[in-house]
């Protein structure tokens, strides 16, 4: 476990990669990211489409939980909880930090909070990730 490259090689050309997420940090059971809302990411109300919001997150808890991961392992969601507080639009910087709350050998909790650029809450999303044997090389890029 440690610091990973920001981003790891896996993850260029994925959907996170494709949204924009600028990863600041990510560290053990810690990940911190920025996304500017684009008008692609927005739905017809001129609003961050939720679906936007929820891959920025996920991708981020995902990162903080790769990082407590056993070797060999990597971490898959099992469940994923989500609560928006406000909207974003288009032009809009958002940062997202994504913490650990409690983590064992197999299973992790994990917390984000989405934030405006005034840090006020956008969402805090809340998710349980289990620790498991990749079926695929993840060493291999996406596709």
């Amino acid at each position: 476990m440690g610091d990973m490259k920001i981003p790891p090689d896996t993850w260029i050309d994925t959907f996170g990669h494709r949204l924009g997420i600028d990863f600041k940090e990510v560290k053990p059971g810690h990940c911190s990211a920025e996304l500017t809302i684009q008008p692609t990411h927005c739905n017809p109300n001129g609003v961050c489409h939720g679906g936007a919001l929820f891959t920025f997150a996920d991708d981020t808890m995902g990162g903080a939980a790769h990082a407590l991961c056993p070797p060999g392992f990597v971490p898959t969601a099992t469940q994923v909880n989500i609560h928006f507080a406000r909207s974003a639009r288009a032009g809009q910087t958002l940062r997202v930090v994504s913490q650990a709350l409690s983590h064992g050998r197999r299973t992790a909790l994990l917390e984000s909070r989405i934030t405006d650029e005034k840090d006020r809450l956008v969402a805090l999303l809340s998710a349980s990730f289990l620790f498991v044997e990749p079926r695929i090389d993840p060493s291999q890029p996406a596709g």
